[in-house]
């Protein structure tokens, strides 16, 4: 199993200090031998919301840092570390606009983007974009955003696309991507059937968010179902997971927390989930009170995670 980290673009510390944190956390974690580097995404957060996540505490006073251009300052300051989205809401961005600056990111970063994309969860958002009515139909969307994007970037000369939302004639679509045929997709959601049956349509992975090892065993299977259908097999795909790791006791305040206690407590979490099939983590490391959290002991915990917890679930020796 390998393990990556969110960079906490979407959120906060306790003192803020711009931007530079992430990108110092992203190298930190190169540095340390994570696998890769996550990215949230959200444009507003409307500071009142009907909609619910399954993590509590959002507000409209957190950091919202854009993931694309923030993954790729990161892509200038590394060299080997992954560059993923958990996830990027599709259907927020034009697709001709999205596919040109997700090609530029994958060439800036050597081609090591990873794709996670999802439909979105906030009508509240999706209203003050002036996209409230794309809300019930945000997954019919999401696919035809995502077929624009690889006709765009696997398209041998000018590209044409007739689409419901979209469409184009002769449109030119370079640069295209470092990866080949074209940047992964991993199809995001949370326990819910859609991602899935798209996922096993068209992606290379599915990603989900904190649910229990077991839970995820109940969730590949349905999956591995689906895949079945399509003549595929669930040993092609990656499967990812946004969790959180608490080092020592639990705090009251912790949420998406997936693996907790000691360091064989936390390894042994880990490798329920690596049994059940999970293949990347996008770990939250903290050690303190959640809403407390700072560059340097999320740093520090980082350090702990890759010497201490690594070697065991994923081979790796900081």
């Amino acid at each position: 199993m390998k393990l990556g980290i969110s960079i906490r673009n979407f959120g906060w510390f306790e003192k803020r200090g711009g931007a530079e944190d992430q990108v110092r956390i992203a190298e930190r974690a190169e540095q340390l031998g994570f696998d890769a580097v996550w990215a949230h995404d959200h444009l507003v957060m409307p500071a009142r919301h009907h909609a619910r996540y399954p993590e509590s505490g959002f507000g409209a006073r957190q950091d919202i840092y854009d993931p694309i251009a923030m993954l790729s300052g990161i892509a200038a300051r590394t060299k080997q570390i992954k560059l993923g989205f958990c996830v990027l809401v599709i259907p927020y961005r034009n697709p001709l606009v999205l596919a040109k600056m997700l090609a530029t990111l994958d060439s800036l970063s050597n081609g090591r983007v990873i794709l996670g994309a999802g439909a979105g969860w906030m009508q509240d958002e999706f209203e003050t974009l002036e996209m409230g009515e794309r809300f019930r139909i945000r997954w019919t969307v999401t696919d035809e955003w995502l077929r624009i994007c690889v006709a765009l970037w696997t398209g041998e000369g000018a590209s044409s696309y007739q689409g419901r939302f979209h469409s184009f004639e002769s449109v030119g679509g370079f640069p295209k991507t470092v990866q080949k045929p074209h940047i992964p997709i991993w199809l995001g959601s949370y326990g819910g059937p859609r991602a899935a049956q798209r996922a096993a349509q068209y992606a290379s992975g599915y990603y989900t968010l904190r649910v229990t090892a077991e839970q995820l065993k109940e969730e590949l299977d349905y999956l591995r179902g689906q895949l079945d259908s399509h003549g595929r097999n669930l040993d092609e795909m990656e499967i990812a997971m946004y969790g959180g790791i608490r080092i020592g006791e639990s705090h009251p305040r912790d949420v998406a927390v997936i693996a907790s206690g000691s360091k064989d407590k936390i390894i042994d979490d880990l490798m329920a989930y690596r049994r059940a099939g999970l293949k990347h983590l996008a770990a939250v490391p903290t050690s303190g009170d959640p809403t407390r959290e700072s560059p340097q002991r999320l740093l520090d915990d980082m350090q702990y995670v890759a010497e201490e917890i690594m070697p065991a679930v994923s081979g790796w020796v900081a």
